[in-house]
């Protein structure tokens, strides 16, 4: 998933691939891809406007609790901690978006959260990561809170062995998709400290 050199040819190069340049691996899905993408990943248009307002329950966080989850599960012979004791663990913070439809019409909105990490798209850190979505219907002229949280996990990166490291330093939290804000949509950053 992540860009790179390829073994493969070109996309552009026809069969029987013969005098073929090796390809670029421009990167994979939203985490990854480094090109200008046609549709960004989450883009989607309605037929109201919508504000977000987003309150986080913390703004810098130890990364402690991420590495003695991680210890744990080394020592247990994993590379992964198991999903229960991920998800039985408390967030290292959580969020609460106001999402108002400052339009006309009743409508749905995907409150969707990203977590960029530092040091986005270089050295194989994900541009990215989806930490949470939810699918709200808000009449017009209302509002409706939706609450999102990462797990401890999105706080650690893969390294190119499979093994994770949580990562520490300032953290971008979004809500929304930037390209769709000029069109109504919400759209909201925040940042988050990590130590």
């Amino acid at each position: 998933m992540r860009p790179g050199p390829s073994l493969f040819p070109r996309p552009d190069c026809p069969a029987p691939y013969t005098n073929c340049p090796m390809g670029t691996n421009p990167g994979r899905t939203h985490r990854f891809y480094t090109g200008k993408a046609i549709v960004p990943f989450g883009f989607g248009l309605s037929y109201t406007t919508f504000t977000y307002e987003p309150a986080a329950t913390a703004t810098n966080v130890s990364l402690a609790p991420v590495h003695q989850l991680l210890d744990d599960a080394y020592k247990a012979g994993r590379t992964f901690p198991s999903a229960e004791v991920v998800a039985a663990m408390a967030p290292l913070a959580s969020y609460n978006v106001k999402v108002t439809n400052t339009g006309k019409m009743d409508a749905d909105d995907v409150v969707l959260g990203f977590l960029v990490p530092p040091g986005a798209g270089e050295n194989g850190v994900a541009l990215q990561t989806l930490f949470g979505f939810e699918r709200i219907h808000v009449l017009a002229g209302q509002t409706v809170s939706v609450n999102l949280y990462p797990e401890m996990t999105d706080f650690a990166l893969t390294a190119l062995d499979g093994t994770k490291e949580p990562a520490a330093g300032e953290w971008t939290v979004r809500f929304g998709v930037q390209e769709t804000a000029a069109h109504g949509q919400g759209f909201a950053e925040l940042k988050l400290n990590t130590y």
